[in-house]
């Protein structure tokens, strides 16, 4: 799954002043992406003076913005040598930025799945090929909750149903990908939960077993437990 930082962003530019909106990748120096920003417009990085953070509350009077939220967004201000007027950045705030780590900061992936053909039930392997039991899993290193699965799959033979079933210390945890097959094709199923609902203690064992019903085969399974800790 992906995530995406988006702003709207409506800008009045008066008196020849030059303003580019931008949105910005996680840096660790706000500066620094200042700085490449302006080098990505043909500006020398030579030519970079002071870069301050501008006030909404106290802008330049050669910019009208409309339509800014302050809590998202960041306006820096660029002294350029030989410009007669400063250039204006448009960011995501140093507050937002800060946020968007700590919640990508806690979530993970854990990776299971089957490489060959299966026609019955079984435990799926992880990510280094070892196959899951209600004893071999994952074990959880912090507390936290599961936040999402998703599954892909190839149908190859036959009709039925298709169950991928989280378990928790070898039970059934109550959330699944589930599949009808009617046909040989390439399936897939994703789904997200709440943080908070689903939840683990640090020590928990987690796998993750195929439960197939009818005549069916199936291969290559590859899904993606997504998981959030504190």
């Amino acid at each position: 799954m992906k995530k995406y930082l988006i702003f709207f962003v409506f800008a009045i530019v008066l008196l020849g002043t030059t303003v580019f909106a931008e949105t910005t990748q996680i840096t660790e120096n706000v500066q620094d992406f200042v700085k490449n920003v302006i080098k990505t417009k043909g500006v020398d990085e030579t030519q970079i003076g002071e870069i301050t953070e501008v006030d909404f509350n106290n802008l330049p009077e050669e910019i009208n913005l409309q339509n800014i939220d302050e809590t998202n967004l960041a306006l820096y201000e660029v002294q350029v040598t030989d410009e007669e007027k400063p250039i204006y950045i448009i960011t995501a705030s140093d507050t937002k930025i800060k946020e968007t780590i700590k919640e990508f900061a806690q979530k993970m992936l854990l990776t299971f799945g089957y490489n060959g053909v299966i026609s019955e039930t079984s435990f799926l392997k992880n990510a280094v090929g070892v196959l899951g039991s209600q004893e071999k899993g994952y074990v959880m290193i912090r507390k936290g909750s599961i936040t999402g699965l998703s599954t892909n799959l190839e149908a190859i033979d036959g009709a039925g149903n298709v169950e991928i079933i989280i378990y928790k210390n070898g039970k059934e945890f109550g959330f699944r990908n589930t599949f009808t097959v009617t046909e040989t094709n390439t399936y897939e199923d994703y789904d997200s939960i709440s943080q908070g609902i689903l939840t683990f203690e640090k020590g928990d064992l987690i796998s993750m077993k195929v439960v197939l019903t009818g005549n069916i085969q199936i291969r290559d399974i590859t899904t993606l437990l997504e998981i959030e800790t504190k």
